[in-house]
């Protein structure tokens, strides 16, 4: 049953009800996580307002397969509605990963993982460069280059990310330590602390001086008398101020969360 009159319609475009029972959601859906409680708020909407904004299906080996709006195919089938207003285009694979991985991006709240993961699709799948991107998202050169660096890292260290014990800058600064271990080491200490960049940037600046250091002492030239050695100074990050603290000069209190919001907003 087609529908006319609404929008402009591109080339191989119409609009049409579609049996829900004739959809197949996408292969690889955006989120990590479908909030129930966001689809259930979504289906009250529909059964009040109805829905205001079809979903996009393509044809798919006699069917049809979601390109976006899942959210609301999921509200729909939780009412126990039998059809679903739908744009049908007939798009291919490439088309298809452009177009979802745009709209994927203007969704609100994506993690960390699921932006970069939207990047790297439309770089292998899309079989678009860097500038292509940047160009097709409306994004900056750098800020598609870092989500698709981060899209590499390993899956503990993007999971800390998404949940926010330690921010992409932070760990884009710890990863100037090209030892494995020791960046290890510090990346478990960033996480179980929270630091800022300015602890990350002494952390980095400490190996850099003390791999400076071992370079000159296997056989690089070293100055009379050798390097002199002093304790290496521990920085953490001040709960209160935010900056950087010795490790030594640190105090553990024990606080409440609302006690511990007025001293940071103090």
């Amino acid at each position: 049953m087609k529908e006319g009159g609404v929008g402009k319609k591109s080339k191989g475009e119409r609009i049409e009800l579609i049996d829900l029972a004739m959809i197949d959601r996408p292969v690889k859906i955006a989120r990590d996580t479908i909030d129930p409680e966001r689809v259930r708020e979504l289906a009250e909407s529909i059964r009040e307002s109805g829905l205001q904004q079809p979903i996009v299906l393509r044809p798919s080996n006699g069917r049809y397969e979601i390109v976006f709006g899942d959210r609301r195919y999921l509200a729909h089938k939780l009412l126990e509605l039998k059809t679903i207003k739908a744009i049908v285009r007939d798009l291919d694979d490439k088309e298809t990963v452009v177009i979802r991985g745009i709209e994927n991006l203007q969704r609100e709240n994506l993690t960390a993982s699921e932006e970069a993961r939207t990047y790297l699709a439309l770089k292998e799948e899309g079989g678009r460069g860097v500038m292509a991107i940047a160009k097709k998202t409306g994004k900056t050169y750098t800020t598609v280059k870092r989500y698709l660096d981060f899209a590499l890292c390993s899956e503990e260290v993007r999971r800390a990310v998404d949940q926010k014990k330690i921010s992409l800058s932070t760990l884009e600064t710890l990863q100037e330590i090209d030892d494995p271990d020791i960046f290890k080491y510090h990346f478990e200490m960033a996480a179980q602390n929270g630091i800022t960049v300015q602890v990350a940037r002494l952390w980095v600046d400490d190996y850099l001086k003390s791999k400076a250091g071992k370079f000159y002492s296997d056989g690089g030239s070293l100055p009379r008398g050798g390097v002199e050695s002093a304790p290496k100074p521990v920085y953490m990050t001040c709960e209160a101020c935010l900056g950087a603290v010795e490790m030594k000069d640190v105090r553990s209190v024990v606080v409440c969360i609302p006690c511990l919001k007025k001293v940071r907003h103090a």
